[in-house]
């Protein structure tokens, strides 16, 4: 479960100050803060968030911005009894929630505790941060909670973070991920009352009286005195992808030259005119990106709602349909989150070729369970070849048309792109 001593410090607390590479590190500004509605923070044992975490914590509740904590491992009382009063010295009005999982054996119980962090992600919605255990700290039930977890928030559209706790203990410099971390700032008003709240484990504090405990005066006084951190999770392709349009559209206001272009004005007016219905009493766009083809969509139906992954896409587009009765652009990366509500008209177009094969089964399906009866799915698709692209047009065309049940009522295919409406 543990691949280092917990009772041998490797590198002091003083060696890691020295350490220059912290003057190349991302800080943390309280306005990084701003905006959100919660933490929602995973420990795999009682007093793990407040060793790593207990100044950001403590900063967290004098801003008002409540937390969340979820326990992996067992509820035992006397642990239980020591967190909720660390909480409490933190100034955390949290209750946390004990999953009860055994100690030590969360590599063994990993589909349960997916479905756990899944249904605790799925509780709530709106802007947060979701912090886990980073994997890389040599435990095997932090590496399986920070796993999870990352896997869980990433199907949500959730920001994640990993935090160390026995990284200070086993590591040295050239162990950390120097490039992902972020150095959490620390006043002296949290950093006294996280000491505070360490002292609160009493059963886990070492001593020759009580050699079950595992954390030395030395661990102890680094988690008092040493800096807090998060690590930004690898990204994977979807993430570099994701990071990509980002850039594309805060480089500009019309990075597809929607506005000006033939193939775009052309293929436009043709999505719109195959539409089956005269009007619509509500439509789901996906991938809307700057709303262009939103707009004309309006003219079409009682609500739109335009969804992109890209903040400044998103702002774009509601700057462009401000003026819109019944139009709402959102930020949402799908098919991890999804919107609730039915749709009588959902638009796919220029983005199935962007998701795996796995993703783009996952959303037909979501696209299918949000259809009102008799509803429409128009997908529209480039049929070229990119770099970037996970498929083809035409397979993602081809397999929706299986996977989905659906029957092409309006199909209109020529050299450039491939458009069918599926009732």
């Amino acid at each position: 479960m543990v691949a280092f001593d917990a009772l041998r410090t490797v590198t002091t607390a003083a060696e890691w100050e020295a350490r220059g590479a912290w003057q190349a590190v991302e800080s943390l500004g309280q306005r990084d803060l701003d905006g959100l509605d919660e933490l929602v923070v995973f420990s795999a044992h009682p007093d793990d968030e407040t060793i790593a975490l207990g100044g950001l914590l403590a900063l967290a509740a004098d801003r008002g911005l409540p937390v969340r904590l979820i326990v992996a491992t067992g509820d035992d009382q006397g642990r239980a009894d020591e967190l909720r009063d660390a909480l409490t010295r933190l100034g955390v009005a949290a209750s946390p929630q004990f999953l009860g999982l055994p100690d030590g054996e969360l590599k063994h119980h990993a589909e349960r505790l997916r479905a756990e962090v899944d249904a605790v992600l799925g509780a709530s919605t709106g802007p947060r941060w979701v912090l886990a255990p980073w994997p890389g700290d040599r435990h095997g039930d932090h590496r399986t909670l920070g796993r999870e977890v990352a896997d869980a928030a990433t199907a949500t559209g959730d920001t994640v973070f990993f935090y160390p706790v026995w990284l200070w203990q086993w590591g040295e410099p050239a162990d950390v991920p120097w490039e992902r971390t972020i150095d959490l700032p620390m006043a002296g008003v949290h950093r006294a009352r996280k000491g505070a709240a360490l002292d609160a484990f009493g059963s886990q504090h070492w001593s020759e009286d009580n050699p079950d405990g595992v954390l030395t005066p030395e661990f102890l006084d680094r988690a008092r005195d040493g800096r807090e951190v998060l690590i930004r999770p690898e990204l994977r392709a979807s993430d570099r992808l994701a990071e990509h349009f980002e850039a594309l559209h805060r480089g500009s206001d019309d990075p597809w030259a929607v506005r000006s272009r033939w193939y775009e004005r052309r293929k436009r007016a043709l999505t719109v005119a195959s539409l089956p219905r005269e009007r619509y009493g509500s439509i789901l766009e996906l991938g809307a990106s700057v709303g262009e083809l939103t707009a004309e969509l309006s003219e079409r139906a009682d609500t739109v709602l335009a969804i992109d992954g890209s903040a400044a896409a998103v702002d774009t587009a509601r700057s462009r349909l401000a003026d819109r009765a019944g139009v709402t652009v959102t930020r949402m990366r799908v098919p991890g989150t999804w919107p609730s509500g039915a749709f009588d008209l959902i638009v796919v177009s220029e983005l199935a070729y962007y998701l795996a094969d796995d993703e783009w089964r996952s959303l037909i399906q979501r696209c299918i369970g949000s259809l009102t009866p008799g509803g429409d799915v128009l997908l529209c698709h480039w049929l070229g070849a990119a770099d970037d692209f996970a498929q083809s047009g035409e397979q993602a065309h081809d397999t929706f048309r299986s996977a989905s049940g659906l029957t092409a009522s309006v199909v209109h295919r020529d050299a450039e792109f491939l458009l069918e409406v599926f009732s």
